[in-house]
């Protein structure tokens, strides 16, 4: 079996106890090239959820105390509210909590390697299908940003989307008191990568770190460029999900 590849991968966190089956399900997941993160508690798991963004969320329905709390804190969560979400089940009671709860996907235990190849590839199929609304493309550009009164700092674009862009400032080009504040205004120029194509947008930063790196998030472009703009990020994504589909099915020939 041939793994994803990494840059692409699916990251998920599995909450189980279960030796035997935790066993089975991991190297499904690592044939995948699935990568996952593994907790054995409820409270484990809610930590790693506020702490990092998971395509897919694997839980064994009877290790959670309380079910609503905890679904509850998926949905609240501005990094994983819109995770793919699999239950390990046991009985109809299980099944029917975890539908009422919002669970998109069931694995019954106890449950063959290939119905857990089967299930879970699904659900993978299902994120990258969430992807494409709030895909960010990760990137590595050179970008001019104007901020307050400072009007041509030299920034490095991480990652771009249809609806902002992730950021860090240059330090090696840096002036004296250039910051970035949540709340402020700025101006970006750049050039889509491997095109002649130069974009210039306005935004505001939604999130910021004291070493540099920052959300923007776009509050105009003109619909020119903003077509350039969706006619790249189609490209990008279309190539990450075939790469995605093609590798996922051979994993799981």
């Amino acid at each position: 079996m041939s793994n994803l590849n990494m840059k692409t991968s699916m990251h998920t966190l599995f909450l189980c106890r279960d030796a035997q089956f935790l066993g089975t399900t991991h190297n499904v997941l690592q044939q995948l090239g699935a990568m996952p993160r593994v907790v054995d508690d409820c409270g484990h798991a809610l930590a790693a959820i506020e702490a990092q963004k998971f395509d897919v969320i694997i839980v064994d329905w009877r290790e959670i105390d309380d079910l609503a709390e905890f679904l509850s804190a998926v949905k609240r969560s501005a990094l994983n509210s819109d995770c793919v979400l699999v239950a390990i089940v046991r009985d109809v009671l299980d099944v029917r909590q975890a539908f009422t709860a919002g669970v998109h996907f069931l694995i019954h235990k106890p449950a063959s390697v290939v119905q857990i190849e089967r299930c879970l590839r699904t659900a993978y199929l299902a994120s990258i299908a969430r992807r494409r609304k709030t895909y960010r493309a990760p990137v590595e550009i050179q970008a001019s940003i104007g901020i307050r009164n400072v009007p041509a700092a030299h920034a490095t674009l991480l990652n771009l989307g249809e609806g902002g862009a992730g950021l860090r400032l240059n330090a090696h080009h840096g002036l004296p008191g250039v910051n970035l504040i949540v709340g402020d205004s700025a101006s970006l120029s750049f050039y889509l990568p491997g095109t002649r194509d130069s974009l210039h947008v306005m935004g505001r930063v939604v999130w910021a770190t004291a070493s540099g790196e920052a959300g923007i998030q776009f509050t105009w472009i003109a619909e020119a460029e903003r077509m350039k703009l969706e006619a790249w990020l189609t490209d990008s994504m279309e190539r990450s999900v075939a790469e995605l589909r093609i590798q996922l099915a051979a994993a799981c020939a």
